[in-house]
């Protein structure tokens, strides 16, 4: 039986979503609720690893029993009274064996917020920009980076990626009536880092540092050992992850 679950967490406390020996990480606090609830061992595939600090609102991760104690559509119930108040599940259902939270993910969208007039309600979800920023050079770099491109220059140089190509569907900034700058970005794939990596590259720009020929050259011209500059953490978060119809989860 493969089963699905939605998650929701703020990851300011957390080392991440992937479990590691010592440090707390979202996958290792959902895991342990896992094997008390069922009592047995569970291995979970979450659909992408997000960094220290990032935080999600549609991460989506699934694993494999041989059978359920309890009603699965009741499971995520079960499992929020054995995880702290900073990491919910939304909802859980059973899925086909050819669904993959990961491998079969088509498309995933991010959300990363500024601020230029700090809030300390909000110090852990926007990142504080203390210079003015000009957001219709942020509208000219987001319709840049639209479709598909080599993102070397957008990505953690010491990853072991070798396909460096993604297409990207959405690219958009907005600023609410508070004047936080919202950046929704989806595509089929991310790099390391590389929405991070995008948005403070693009900040630079924005803030008068680098002129927008600068950051295109970096689109036109990829290479991993380019100067780039990446956004804090705590500013990301993963909004969405879709599948194909026919392995969408029924949440």
């Amino acid at each position: 039986m493969k089963i699905a679950l939605l998650i929701q967490y703020e990851g300011s406390a957390y080392h991440g979503w992937q479990i590691q020996i010592d440090p707390e990480t979202i996958q290792g606090h959902i895991e342990r609720a896992l094997h008390k609830v069922l009592d047995q061992e569970v291995g979970l595939i979450g659909s992408g690893r997000t960094d220290s600090g990032v935080h999600a609102l549609g991460q989506v991760a699934h694993f494999e029993v041989e059978t359920c104690s309890i009603p699965v559509e009741n499971l995520w119930k079960a499992l929020n009274r054995q995880l702290p108040d900073d990491i919910r599940l939304m909802a859980s259902a059973t899925v086909s064996d050819d669904f993959h939270s990961r491998f079969a993910a088509k498309r995933r969208q991010y959300l990363y917020q500024i601020t230029t007039a700090p809030n300390v309600l909000d110090r852990n979800t926007q990142w504080y920009v203390r210079h003015p920023i000009d957001v219709s050079k942020l509208h000219t770099l987001s319709e840049l980076i639209l479709g598909e491109h080599d993102f070397s220059s957008f990505c953690y140089a010491g990853t072991e990626t070798e396909n460096m190509v993604c297409n990207l569907a959405v690219a958009s900034w907005e600023v609410n009536p508070l004047g936080v700058l919202k950046f929704t970005i989806a595509g089929d794939r991310f790099l390391h880092h590389m929405v991070r990596m995008l948005v403070g590259s693009m900040i630079e720009v924005a803030r008068g540092k680098w002129d927008i020929e600068h950051f295109a050259m970096l689109l036109k011209k990829p290479n991993r050992k380019s100067h780039t500059v990446t956004a804090p953490a705590y500013g990301l978060a993963l909004m969405q992850v879709n599948y194909p119809k026919d392995l969408q989860p029924a949440w």
